[in-house]
């Protein structure tokens, strides 16, 4: 993906199928600095991200034939656009179409009518999140050079191991089926993942106790415990970590309680190893975004206690001067 010159205004592409909407929301930015490009349905939008490569894209959800749920789902699964973080804005305000949409791949949600602060800091959050993940991918990119050089000078005859792959972590696969289990775990290693196998609700939980997990790819329909419980406990155990459900059995039901649990994604088994992949890409990028909020916060919290320490001082210091006894 093409990245803007540093000091080169974000771009941010705005797609709505209301003129008035897309001329408020450009209204909004444009005094920002903002480079600002619309298009008015979702093909035109998805045509747009695929030629301007924004930084980041404002998406309407309910738009007549190219929906926003579709669009997004298009962005995320494309290697060229999937990085790009996309903004939902809407009329609906139903729990069910927020998680429909974090589903798809969005990375945030406004409900209409907003105000332009709140327009501004929800873009700002999200360009700064994509220029901290530019930055991870340079210094993996300069990691990776940097292997290869000590490669070439590495004797004759030893191994060369696989080179790391940027952005990829530890997956936990839980399938009690053998065969499925073996073949999630392979393609997720040649993709350059470090996969862990679990044959059970109880050895995945095991598992999670003892070892790092960033994400794992959990089979619903398990003996003893089934996924939707392994599910609640691993809420509990690893919060931050996604959990992508797979099934063999789909339905309504199990999506929704699923996602009420806290899925992150939900792929049905007979999926394309693409798929699989780009659903584990797009729950790494969401444990990154959490870890570096809480961070954030953090750092937040201790300059909160440092400003308060220093107003304290200030406070003393004006009480001596106040009470101090008159020269004579």
């Amino acid at each position: 993906m093409t990245i803007p010159e540093a000091g080169a205004p974000a771009r941010i592409l705005v797609v709505d199928d209301e003129s008035q909407n897309r001329e408020l929301v450009e209204a909004m930015l444009l005094p920002a600095g903002y480079e600002v490009y619309l298009a008015e349905d979702g093909e035109e939008g998805w045509a747009a991200a695929q030629d301007k490569k924004p930084d980041l894209i404002i998406l309407d959800l309910m738009m007549p034939g190219l929906s926003g749920f579709e669009v997004c789902a298009r962005l995320k699964t494309d290697p060229k656009t999937g990085g790009i973080p996309v903004l939902f804005v809407t009329a609906l305000s139903q729990i069910g179409d927020k998680e429909r949409a974090l589903a798809a791949g969005g990375d945030d949600f406004l409900t209409k009518p907003f105000q332009r602060a709140e327009l501004l800091a929800r873009v700002e959050a999200l360009l700064k999140v994509r220029h901290l993940n530019r930055d991870l991918e340079r210094a993996l990119a300069y990691l990776y050079e940097l292997e290869l050089a000590r490669h070439v000078h590495r004797p004759q005859g030893r191994p060369v191991p696989a080179p790391p792959v940027p952005g990829a972590g530890v997956v936990l696969v839980v399938d009690d089926e053998p065969l499925p289990r073996q073949l999630y775990a392979d393609v997720l290693r040649e993709a350059g993942y470090v996969a862990l196998e679990a044959e059970s609700g109880v050895q995945a939980l095991e598992t999670a106790r003892q070892q790092a997990v960033d994400v794992v790819l959990l089979d619903i329909m398990m003996p003893s415990m089934s996924g939707l419980e392994v599910l609640s406990k691993l809420g509990e155990l690893i919060p931050d970590s996604p959990v992508i459900i797979v099934t063999a059995h789909p339905s309504s039901e199990n999506a929704i309680a699923a996602l009420r649990l806290g899925a992150f994604d939900f792929i049905v088994k007979g999926f394309k190893n693409e798929v699989m992949l780009s659903a584990v890409s797009r729950a790494l990028q969401r444990r990154r975004l959490a870890t570096r909020n809480r961070a954030l916060i953090h750092q937040l919290e201790d300059k909160i206690q440092e400003l308060l320490a220093i107003l304290r001082e200030h406070a003393e210091e004006s009480n001596r001067l106040t009470t101090r006894p008159p020269d004579r």
